[in-house]
């Protein structure tokens, strides 16, 4: 939705975003965010530092650590509250319902 190609999103999401057309400096953002996410005690002045000297600016990393800690946020609450994952939410190409041609059809309708 933000303009990023879909094999990119798939590839993040698959875990392997070194497959994707991440530039370096986004990889380490997201290598950050993945710290953050996964092990939050972790995340050393270093990582900042790390982010700082690819051009990234304070109130860059703020923002992601922001985002970053309101989507644990409210995962926690769907779990807490047993939301199940949304249909329409990814999954990797394989495992993703197919559409019938006529379901793909009449989606084309609707406006």
């Amino acid at each position: 939705m933000q303009g990023q190609d879909a094999s990119d999103v798939d590839t993040l999401a698959a875990g392997r975003p070194e497959k994707g057309k991440y530039t370096p400096r986004e990889l380490a953002l997201l290598e950050y965010v993945k710290v953050l996410t996964l092990e939050p005690a972790k995340v050393r002045d270093t990582h900042v530092e790390r982010l700082r000297k690819l051009g990234w600016t304070d109130e860059q990393v703020f923002e992601a650590s922001f985002i970053t800690a309101l989507f644990a946020f409210f995962n926690r609450m769907a779990d807490a509250y047993g939301l199940d994952y949304p249909e329409n939410g990814w999954f990797p190409e394989e495992l993703r319902p197919k559409k019938a041609p006529e379901d793909a059809a009449a989606g084309s309708d609707k406006k």
